[in-house]
């Protein structure tokens, strides 16, 4: 008895000793360099424009792709790799800014702690070898003449990533946007292309006066539906005016990012692109859903586009609720609108401001009585917010002479 008694014992060590050396093994499995790596596939799909003797090339690289090329499991992370190339024919000397590409963009030796495995000093120190060898030289100018190529480790997207690069040097700044599509998904690619054929040319609206701008944004509704030709919701309270090019960066500079969002209608169909701020982790991004459309108006060849902006009640203070949800709204939808407002003037991209009336009431709304209505409190206006050419400077912010904002409080 005694003995099978050892025997059961002995018999259970090894087995937990296996079990222990087998997770134990696996825990520190450990990084692997690729043996060759491919970029053709990236590089042969990257976009480019030239300006000013700069030409600049940018490509996402896919989920595989970057397993190949990195050799460790970059999605898993939420992480994705942008290659850039910087042409500079010019005489001046470069840098690339990459906050301008992703606010909260990866270091290469951030990356690689990430995938760094216990007693494996060799495996890590050539992981972080690796990605530094591979990432584009932030630190390092892009001489006259010279040509510099790399990757950039920004947060994941499943869409299209709308790219801003900015180069600056003495006395001089030059900056190039990119939609680059995720080699993944055509989620992203199948927006922009149905806002390039939303419109005909004879079903555009074009003006010139800010006279005539003025008097069709008026007309414009008063406010989206819950859905579509249904009950009224909320008040469209923004006016974007501006390539997509101009805007959308602007944005993605402020920290806001793409975000599906529950439906809402205008023009006969819900929104075209819906974004809400990007979180830090360490304090919460404020709690505005922005939902866009784009009209047949053009103002000086410009598109316009009109908004929906509001909060969920208890904006940042509210119960946890899946990032879609907006409701219940703050009644209070003005707060919203000027954050927003106030927000995009540091994006050095607004060049003009103003206000025009909106909603058919100018202080409330309910759509009807029941409890699933939307009520709201507004000064009935609409803030107007034209992009240009960057950088712009909060003193050069030029205004409408239309509705004051003094004369509605």
């Amino acid at each position: 008895m005694k003995e099978s008694k050892y025997l059961k014992i002995k018999r259970s060590f090894i087995v937990g000793l296996t079990i222990y050396l087998a997770l134990f093994v696996n825990a520190c499995a450990t990084f692997k360099k690729p043996d060759t790596i491919n970029e053709a596939s990236v590089q042969d799909r990257a976009q480019t424009e030239e300006s000013n003797g700069i030409r600049v090339s940018a490509a996402l690289v896919g989920d595989e792709e970057a397993r190949q090329i990195f050799g460790i499991d970059l999605p898993k992370k939420n992480i994705q790799a942008l290659w850039i190339a910087i042409e500079n024919n010019t005489d001046r000397r470069l840098i690339l800014l990459p906050t301008a590409i992703d606010p909260e963009y990866y270091a290469p030796l951030e990356v690689a702690f990430a995938y760094h495995k216990t007693f494996a000093a060799d495996a890590n120190a050539a992981l972080d070898e690796h990605l530094l060898r591979l990432n584009f030289p932030i630190r390092s100018l892009i001489l006259p003449g010279s040509q510099t190529s790399g990757y950039i480790f920004t947060s994941w997207s499943e869409q299209v990533k709308a790219v801003d690069i900015d180069l600056v040097g003495d006395d001089f700044s030059q900056n190039f946007t990119f939609f680059a599509p995720n080699p993944n998904s055509d989620r992203g690619q199948a927006i922009l292309e149905r806002l390039d054929t939303m419109y005909s040319a004879a079903e555009l609206q074009n003006m010139d006066s800010e006279a005539d701008l003025r008097q069709a944004l008026v007309q414009l509704p008063c406010c989206v539906t819950k859905d579509n030709g249904g009950r009224l919701a909320e008040p469209i309270n923004v006016v974007i005016i501006g390539t997509i090019d101009d805007w959308i960066t602007a944005f993605i500079r402020r920290g806001y990012h793409y975000q599906l969002l529950n439906p809402r209608y205008a023009f006969g169909r819900s929104q075209d692109i819906s974004v809400k701020k990007l979180s830090r982790g360490y304090t919460k991004a404020q709690a505005h859903a922005i939902r866009i459309w784009q009209t047949p108006i053009r103002y000086q060849d410009k598109p316009v586009w009109v908004g929906q902006t509001s909060t969920r009640l208890g904006g940042r203070f509210s119960d946890k609720a899946p990032s879609e949800v907006t409701l219940p709204l703050d009644p209070y939808v003005d707060e919203s609108r000027h954050d927003l407002s106030q927000d995009l003037a540091y994006s050095q991209a607004l060049i003009k401001i103003g206000y025009v009336k909106g909603a058919e009431d100018p202080r409330s709304n309910a759509a009807d009585a029941s409890t699933e209505s939307t009520h709201y409190m507004t000064d009935g206006l609409r803030v107007v917010l034209v992009f240009g050419d960057r950088p712009a400077s909060l003193e050069s912010i030029d205004f409408f002479n239309w509705e004051r904002l003094a004369d509605y409080r």
